[in-house]
């Protein structure tokens, strides 16, 4: 909503509508009152005070911005979704006729009673640049349009960190410098907002909070967005000059349960609330995607109970998205809470969210992006590149159907003989390896394997020795002369290094992954109980 100073009818009744429910003692006090000159500045002075005292409440509302017909995500420099029938859609007078044109593709169709409308138009191929007219009683130019692959990236604050965050690190300067220039990658950051009730329309980030835009790569605040889908959408456009759409809709600290609908909610047993799901994806699932990359998790790892209970509602999750933008099974690309090494309930909740995720895999089109060697003390670990390059290759795989291997070592069966426990794996690749130096960097052999642990009957875990022998892992300690179960990369930071080779190269032939590694498991499914120390607050 949007408040002029010299309206003279209701401005007083919009502002307790909308902000009434939160902040209706100061608006009692303060009052709407007619002081003649100094009535303007009245009114201004009585909004900054409400905004003010209600800050953590204004991210609730609903925000209009000025277009004359299409919903806010349509707009110069914007990515639609190639060869699917996209819908076009936004509000008007009441009965008004619109007509939308591009590329010599002309459809039509009347509002409604609310001043509603939408449209299909057809199925396009990858390409541009075009620019879509919708004419009605006004007239509405949307310029610089390509049609390419929309890929949305939600999650919570590690999806949310931004790309010049690791460019300040110089972490990704060389492969920025060439990346940058492309010109068909474009990006939509939707602004953070909760609401309890489902919006139609979306707030946007932009330095001018008039005009909602698509950033074009390099221009100014392209740095702003997410490091992971950032990497992520570049290296897919340079692999296969196929134009990409990024929309950012993340928020950090955000459970899972956040980000999903009433109906989702309820499905999953839970109780619906103010949640991001309402303002910041409702309103655009009627808007194409070829899939979806999502890094969250860490808010729903604080107790063992939690992170077991995120296995059931991550597939809702993921199966509820779907059924919403009515879209089929499309791709949904995760990333694996990255090691963490605070300890304490860290070590105990996060190895069992790593494995709820996991579960996902069960559904068609899904692939873990693991980065348990992608961390380090800090929750928000700079390692981006790797993450997203990781992600990339799932996708190579899953979405576009390269024959690469796109996972490390998956735990497929565990044999125990005399003292040693020989475990076998699915996606071996060209060979198992021990890893060795950076995991962003080029591949390294060490001299021994990590990571391992191993029990008896009596249940206690205790480091083990473990050898490669082919396409196995043989498990082993002195210790343990009748091993019952084996873990691997078990705490939040782990010390592990199994790894698979791999041949994943650019598209000019040089290496791009050699080597991708193992997610943790345990053999076992003992009960974890509640860690009873620090409070994970």
């Amino acid at each position: 909503w949007r408040v002029q100073a010299d309206q003279e009818d209701g401005t007083a009744e919009i502002i307790l509508q909308y902000l009434a429910p939160y902040s209706w003692g100061f608006l009692f006090v303060g009052g709407w009152v007619d002081l003649g000159v100094i009535r303007h500045f009245t009114l201004l002075l009585f909004i900054g005070l409400v905004f003010w005292c209600c800050e953590d409440k204004i991210e609730s509302l609903s925000y209009f911005a000025e277009k004359d017909y299409t919903d806010n995500i349509f707009c110069d420099n914007m990515v639609l979704q190639r060869e699917v029938t996209v819908k076009i859609y936004g509000t008007a007078d009441e009965g008004e006729v619109i007509t939308v044109t591009i590329d010599g593709t002309e459809n039509s169709t009347t509002t409604d009673s609310l001043g509603q409308w939408s449209m299909d138009m057809p199925p396009h191929t990858a390409g541009g640049p075009y620019t879509m007219q919708i004419q009605g009683n006004r007239n509405e130019i949307i310029n610089n349009i390509m049609y390419g692959d929309v890929w949305l990236c939600s999650g919570q604050s590690n999806m949310e960190y931004q790309l010049e965050k690791i460019i300040n690190r110089n972490q990704y300067s060389d492969r920025l410098a060439e990346v940058k220039a492309l010109p068909d990658v474009r990006m939509f950051i939707i602004h953070h907002v909760k609401s309890r009730e489902r919006q139609d329309t979306i707030q946007v980030y932009t330095n001018d909070s008039t005009k909602t835009r698509w950033f074009l790569n390099g221009e100014d605040d392209y740095d702003k967005f997410s490091a992971v889908g950032y990497v992520f959408g570049t290296e897919l456009n340079d692999l296969y000059d196929i134009p990409i759409g990024l929309i950012s809709a993340d928020r950090g600290s955000s459970s899972i349960e956040s980000w999903m609908s009433s109906e989702a909610l309820q499905a999953d047993g839970k109780n619906d609330g103010n949640t991001y799901y309402n303002a910041m994806i409702a309103p655009i699932q009627k808007f194409p995607i070829k899939g979806v990359i999502w890094y969250q998790g860490e808010a729903n790892a604080k107790s063992v109970t939690k992170a077991m209970a995120y296995a059931n509602t991550f597939k809702t999750h993921i199966q509820y998205w779907r059924s919403e933008w009515q879209s089929g099974d499309f791709p949904f690309l995760f990333v694996q809470l990255a090691g963490f090494g605070r300890g304490g309930y860290i070590d105990i909740t996060w190895p069992v969210l790593r494995e709820s995720q996991n579960k996902a895999l069960d559904l068609s089109n899904t692939a873990s992006a693991v980065a348990i060697d992608l961390g380090g003390v800090g929750i928000h670990p700079w390692q981006k590149v790797g993450v997203g390059n990781r992600l990339v290759v799932a996708a190579r795989k899953i979405v576009y159907g390269e024959d690469i291997i796109h996972s490390g070592p998956v735990y497929n069966d565990i044999t125990i003989n005399g003292n040693e426990a020989i475990l076998t794996f699915d996606f071996v690749g060209n060979e198992l390896i021990a890893r060795a130096g950076d995991p962003e960097g080029a591949l390294e052999i060490a001299d021994e394997l990590t990571g391992f642990t191993i029990c008896g009957s009596d249940h206690i875990f205790v480091p083990a020795q473990a050898t490669i022998s082919g396409n196995t892992v043989i498990v082993s300690s002195p210790s343990v002369t009748e091993p019952v179960a084996v873990r691997y990369g078990w705490i939040g930071l782990p010390s592990a290094n199994l790894y698979n080779k791999v041949d994943i190269f650019t598209k000019t032939g040089e290496p791009f992954i050699e080597a991708l590694p193992a997610s943790p498991f345990r053999t076992d499914a003992f009960t974890i109980e509640e860690y009873t120390g620090d409070s994970p607050d």
